[in-house]
């Protein structure tokens, strides 16, 4: 008296309960089928489906959209579920427990995964202010050295032309000496040497014989004469 006919279902309908495409019940009920779940067929082809199929339908509909399961292990999850309600004589479990506690684990995971990426990224940034600073730390001691450099060069540079000039200084002041010497040898120097005799006029100064024998004897004596400078 109390049992009740149960009224099939159509493809059609299911997916409309669903809200799924008639060809997404048609490979669930292929993947639940591969693994012995049995549906019933109103002529051995189209099948009529239970509320106990669309219980397993909406279990694996929710074991894929929810838990992110792959096709074939949602149909196995379903059909292992099957198996036991049927051998203890119990209804068909409900998977809303399940379903909770895998996707709490998932919303956890992904939790953890965020703050794994957030530590990851504060090191990173971390890292990179030390790389900066270390960076500043070096321009500032390049800076320095250059500001060291360029003081030594410049200094070296005034030294360079202040031992220049003196050098300069130094070797006029005794090219003049020696020529003030050599002027006082030309005059020891024979007349033939030193005058130019004419028929038709007075003798005069061998000007080029001169300028020759005092150019010669500067070039002759100013290594020496330096060298006596700096020893004095």
């Amino acid at each position: 008296m109390d049992n009740v006919i149960e009224t099939s279902m159509k493809t059609g309908e299911i997916a409309s309960r669903l809200g799924l495409e008639t060809v997404t019940i048609r490979k669930y009920c292929l993947e639940l089928e591969k693994r012995g779940f049995v549906f019933q067929r109103n002529d051995g082809k189209n099948r009529d489906f239970t509320s106990e199929d669309l219980n397993a339908l909406s279990q694996m509909k929710h074991l894929i959209e929810i838990a992110r399961m792959s096709r074939d292990a949602a149909a196995n999850v379903v059909v292992a579920g099957h198996r036991t309600s049927s051998g203890t004589g119990n209804e068909p479990p409900s998977v809303s427990v399940s379903l909770v506690k895998t996707d709490k684990i998932r919303v956890l995971d992904e939790m953890q995964r965020y703050s794994e990426q957030q530590d990851d990224l504060i090191r990173n940034v971390q890292n990179v202010n030390n790389v900066v600073i270390s960076m500043k730390e070096m321009m500032a001691g390049f800076q320095q050295q250059l500001a060291t450099v360029t003081k030594e060069n410049h200094a070296l540079k005034e030294a360079s032309r202040s031992q220049y000039t003196t050098d300069f200084l130094t070797v006029h002041r005794l090219k003049i000496k020696l020529r003030e010497e050599a002027e006082a040898l030309w005059q020891l120097e024979p007349e033939e040497k030193r005058l130019i005799k004419r028929w038709f006029r007075k003798s005069e100064d061998n000007h080029m014989e001169k300028d020759k024998f005092i150019r010669n004897f500067v070039e002759a004596n100013i290594e020496r004469s330096l060298q006596t400078d700096e020893d004095d």
